[in-house]
């Protein structure tokens, strides 16, 4: 994990943090678009395939298509990548097929992901032929740089079934996508079963070291002057509906829709010919759910120029679907699309599709992770996060979904508290705390992208206006440097995220969104409730609330305990004496006590000091 050990050592040469450092972006160390307990075999009918092959991996994923790939190592996606040739591109990493590290706990590199193709009969060609492959290329791209030791390499398989490698590229720093010309005129090549393969050297525990690789073409009579794609094709994600959220509650966006919507969506088309084109762009834009037209909407007569990459722009409508009821689940899908210059076009990357979910949830991130972020935590002080939301209508504030980033060693078992807040301290003023539940554990859900909804024991009824969705890990508690996902391809942390490790809040600097959402509406079945392990089951604590003398159970066996605040900080720490706590010396509040052992077991449990 190279770039990780590499900002620690920056972190420790600097030795005092400074607010830029105290946010940290790392690699993923699961991709929890492909994280799945039940992968299925990678099995299709096989067919020999033939001159020419096209792959512009313009198609949902995750995974290669079965009919012109025998493996399913590479992600097949729309988000690591920046201005690619077509939609989607194979992204090679460090993860295997199912979002798991290769070597999770090895920080070596090797032979990482592969690209394998089906096999092509090329047994009727020879050297007169002229057969080059070609393909686009991109280190990097919106994640992690592969390294000068890293590589994409490029295999053919000969007449003796042997593979040969042809070409190979050292990792470097972003660059935008590269035409790579590889021809195939050799005698030992010209056999019925052909293959190529590409495979990255990688490290072998995190999605570090990105290559992208999009638009592979093999064909015979071309030159390595070849550039001619002949075909237009969307890029990019189309630009959400909503603004700045992705996603919200349907009732709160329709009776502020002009302050919640875009005021227009933009799609790019790349022209990937040699010459200028006219094309015209479709938008039809319905909520599937009930089967209704929303809109429809065109822009006429578009010209191109040669390899030109041009946006489209579609100005938002005015809503006026309603929806069965005030929390029922509403999406909007807008479908983009034009008519095929000719027919050899390829016709699957003509059309992309955008949504917009509302439902139960505020959400500022697209869905998918590219990064890893953490705070590095101060010493005795408490790390918290906190995500700006507003209502437009009362509500009940129900919980929060998160997609935590996986990390070595697991941090299945941290804990950490939902906090939420009227307002943020600023200029010494204390926090405005509306709520806190403290004792929710660390998950990560296998089956929805990775998002893990908790559910507060006391919901809380709101009125319009601005709040703050808080986590907050507690000073030196065992639960630092919690890992988030994060969203490169949206940018709304910095005006709506804030942090605090050193007892004051700072706005976010990083771009992007980290993925967090509140959950507003009607109960909600969760992933999980507020959990306890055994271990901390066993800890009872009476009378709760307590005046001043807080007893434990005479069958606990610890021997030192720690009190926190509610916001973290430590309070007391001392040996325990005949399993009383003496909280008399404190204020009226919340706090957390956590008791040790020699044994080093702990247990943890809240309680309420009031006179």
């Amino acid at each position: 994990m190279k770039v990780f050990y590499s900002i620690w050592i920056c972190v420790l040469c600097l030795g005092n943090f400074s607010a830029s450092a105290q946010e940290i972006l790392a690699p993923l160390n699961i991709n929890s678009m492909l994280f799945d307990n039940q992968i299925k075999p990678y099995q299709s009918k096989k067919i020999r395939l033939n001159l020419p092959f096209i792959e512009d991996f313009s198609y949902e994923g995750p995974y290669p298509d079965a009919t012109k790939w025998q493996d399913k190592h590479v992600f097949i996606n729309n988000t690591f990548s920046n201005d690619q040739v077509t939609q989607g591109v194979a992204t090679f990493d460090g993860l295997r097929f199912d979002g798991r590290p290769h070597m999770p706990f090895a920080n070596s590199q090797s032979y990482a992901d592969s690209l394998t193709s089906e096999t092509i009969d090329l047994s009727s060609y020879s050297n007169a032929s002229n057969i080059y492959m070609s393909f686009y290329v991109q280190p990097q791209g919106l994640s992690f740089a592969p390294e000068l030791n890293d590589s994409l390499l490029l295999f053919f398989k000969n007449n003796t079934n042997s593979w040969e490698k042809v070409w190979q590229q050292a990792g470097s720093a972003f660059l935008n996508f590269e035409l790579k010309f590889v021809p195939i005129q050799a005698s030992r090549f010209y056999h019925s079963d052909f293959q190529f393969r590409f495979v990255n050297i990688a490290s072998l525990n995190v999605n570090d070291d990105i290559w992208n690789l999009d638009y592979i073409k093999i064909d015979a009579n071309r030159t390595n002057l070849d550039t001619n794609m002949n075909d237009v094709a969307f890029t990019r994600e189309p630009t959400s509906f909503l603004s700045p959220y992705t996603s919200m509650p349907y009732r709160h966006f329709i009776i502020n829709q002009n302050d919640e919507k875009t005021a227009d969506q933009t799609c790019s088309i790349k022209n990937n010919y040699n010459n200028t084109i006219t094309l015209s762009n479709t938008l039809n834009t319905i909520e599937p759910i009930s089967a209704s037209l929303l809109n429809t909407a065109s822009i006429n007569n578009v010209t191109m120029g040669a390899k030109a990459i041009l946006p489209q722009v579609f100005s938002t409508f005015n809503v006026t679907y309603v929806a069965p009821s005030p929390l029922s689940k509403v999406v909007f899908k807008q479908t983009y699309n034009y008519a095929p210059i000719n027919s050899n076009d390829l016709r699957r990357n003509d059309t992309i599709v955008r949504e917009t979910i509302f439902d139960n949830y505020f959400s500022y991130d697209d869905g998918s992770a590219e990064k890893s972020y953490f705070l590095l935590p101060a010493p005795n002080f408490a790390s918290k996060l906190a995500l700006k939301f507003h209502l437009n209508q009362t509500d009940t504030f129900r919980g929060m979904m998160v997609n935590f980033g996986a990390q070595l060693p697991s941090a299945a078992g941290k804990y950490f508290s939902i906090v939420l807040y009227q307002s943020l301290g600023s200029m010494g003023s204390n926090d405005s705390i509306i709520l806190q539940e403290d004792l929710f554990q660390v998950k990560y859900d296998t089956l929805r992208g990775g998002f893990w909804s908790y559910a507060l024991a006391a919901p809380k009824v709101l009125n319009a206006g601005d709040y703050y969705l808080g986590v907050l890990q507690p000073a030196n508690f065992g639960s630092d440097s919690i890992y988030y996902g994060f969203d490169v391809n949206t940018n709304t942390s910095s005006q709506f995220l804030f942090y605090n490790v050193q007892g004051s809040w700072q706005a976010s600097t990083v771009n992007g969104s980290v993925m967090i959402r509140p959950i507003v509406g009607a109960a909600f079945r969760p992933s999980a409730v507020q959990q306890l392990n055994k271990q901390q089951q066993t800890l009872h604590l009476f009378p709760n609330p307590c005046k001043s003398i807080v007893q434990l159970n005479k069958e606990n066996n610890f021997d030192t305990y720690v009190i926190y605040s509610a916001h973290g900080q430590i309070m007391k720490k001392a040996k325990l004496i005949s399993n009383k706590i003496d909280l008399s010396p404190l204020q009226n509040g919340h706090y957390l006590i956590q008791c040790y052992n020699v044994k080093g077991e702990t247990a943890t449990e809240s309680i309420i000091k009031q006179d």
